[in-house]
């Protein structure tokens, strides 16, 4: 955070308005108790703060910010030491919104997206199933409607067997949480767990898309507890939600598995951070078993 003083170019303006009106519209000059003189001798700082203030009151988005110049992207902050007014500087909300946007953009192709994820909608979840599960339709629908970054939420942990929708279900939340502008991806366990290998192989730096896995406001993880299970994997799985876990990010997984079932074989762990990871994905998300039909044999051709 920085402090600056901003004076206008040409005060005269400044000079025409009233300590009164001042001090009417900015309140907390009131609870400071800021002296006449003070608020007189930064009058400029103070038209120019209020002028700011209400570019930033119809803050559209980064992409359409009203600012000039290095300002734009930076909200003000008023602040009095006892003496002195300031005003504190810092990126603004929009402004991170719009490069955590850039940076999952970025990441998309090597977290195992396709493209032809974006065709799955909450529109277009098969029918019978939406039936089946009305509280788990309207949980998905509230979340990909309402959350917003920056929001403490829980996520949602969907297991069943194959082909019952569990992927169509979150990649139709996750397309309408983009649709809104929420930065959100979505990594594949097996694929994303591979490429990680390959750019080490070629020399590469994995720690920005493991950052990214960290912070980004929603994540997705399709297919998990499905990919190979290794010192490697599951190290890299529990340092992305572990960080999410303590940070209140919401995280949504699908899996085959039941969460007790998580990384085990023949009734025992895999390895010792099994119950550790296991103990979070069952805090921070709720819980939805989906069964049914696999509508993928649905449309099998035989040509016997």
């Amino acid at each position: 955070m920085h402090h600056i003083r901003t004076l206008l170019p040409d005060d005269r303006g400044a000079r025409t308005i009233h300590v009164d009106t001042l001090r009417e519209r900015l309140p907390e000059l009131q609870e400071w108790a800021v002296p006449d003189h003070v608020i007189l001798r930064e009058r400029a700082m103070l038209v120019e703060y209020l002028r700011q203030r209400r570019i930033c009151g119809a803050c559209a988005g980064y992409d359409q910010c009203g600012k000039e110049g290095d300002m734009k992207g930076f909200t003000q902050h008023l602040q009095f030491d006892g003496r002195q007014l300031s005003v504190a500087v810092r990126r603004c909300a929009p402004y991170l919104q719009w490069l955590m946007r850039r940076r999952v953009e970025q990441y998309a192709a090597l977290s195992g997206e396709m493209a032809q994820d974006r065709t799955f909608t909450l529109a277009n979840f098969p029918i019978e199933q939406r039936q089946k599960y009305p509280r788990l339709m309207r949980f998905a629908e509230d979340f990909a409607e309402g959350f917003s970054p920056g929001t403490r939420a829980p996520g949602l942990y969907l297991f069943g067997p194959p082909g019952v929708g569990k992927t169509h279900l979150m990649l139709g939340v996750f397309n309408r949480l983009r649709e809104r502008g929420v930065p959100c991806l979505v990594i594949r366990a097996d694929s994303f767990f591979d490429r990680l290998r390959h750019l080490l192989a070629e020399g590469a730096d994995i720690e920005p898309l493991l950052d990214a896995c960290c912070s980004v406001p929603v994540l997705g993880i399709d297919e998990f507890a499905q990919e190979r299970a290794n010192d490697f994997t599951l190290e890299k799985l529990f340092r992305i939600v572990n960080h999410r876990f303590h940070a209140g990010l919401p995280t949504w997984f699908t899996s085959n598995f039941a969460p007790p079932d998580i990384y085990r074989k023949n009734g025992a762990d895999l390895l010792e951070s099994v119950p550790a990871l296991r103990s979070r994905v069952m805090q921070m998300a709720k819980l939805a078993r989906l069964d049914g039909p696999d509508a993928r044999q649905r449309n099998l051709q035989s040509l016997t």
